[in-house]
């Protein structure tokens, strides 16, 4: 059963690594130009999508402006959203890093308990934020995309796997 599991998790490992170069956020093309010309005082080109790997670039590029204001769309209070960005970019490391620890310490139950629950957190914590975030009273027409979710189900397939440590009878 345990390689069975790790499998899985290898799994979700690379479910959440692959959906961070996938679209996590699609923006209606029309729309941006026009909003990024308010915002820069330049028109900028279209954008349709924007990976969990493009976000710091964008952030702190010449289309920071417009990326800063999409991720104060879904954290209102966020201070120096550009430079804590780049904590984006851990997203797939910790991904692998549980797997590693759900590999490494498999036989420790308190272990896969906190790996377990982290996963599920992440997942809630993520879904909340999406659920509170009211999309469509925005100028601009923004929608999750599919890599944002996968991210979320990723961490919550890790989740659950780990957990599932605790259902195996020594």
């Amino acid at each position: 059963m345990k390689n069975k599991r790790t499998w899985i998790m290898g799994v979700f490992t690379g479910l959440v690594v692959l959906a961070f170069f996938l679209p996590w956020v699609e923006v209606q093309s029309s729309a941006v130009g026009a909003i990024s010309k308010l915002l820069t005082g330049k028109r900028q080109a279209t954008l349709d999508t924007i990976s969990g790997f493009q976000v710091p670039i964008m952030a702190n590029g010449p289309d920071a402006r417009f990326m800063v204001d999409i991720i104060t769309i879904f954290n209102p209070g966020i201070k120096n959203a550009d430079k804590k960005s780049w904590l984006i970019w851990v997203d797939p490391l910790f991904a692998v890093l549980l797997g590693v620890f759900y590999v490494r310490f498999w036989n420790k139950k308190w272990f896969q308990v906190l790996v377990g629950a982290v996963g599920v957190c992440i997942f809630a914590v993520g879904v909340f934020y999406i659920a509170r975030t009211d999309l469509n009273k925005l100028i601009i027409n923004v929608k999750i995309a599919s890599g944002l979710w996968l991210t979320l189900v990723g961490y919550l397939g890790i989740g659950v796997v780990a957990m599932t440590a605790l259902l195996e009878k020594k």
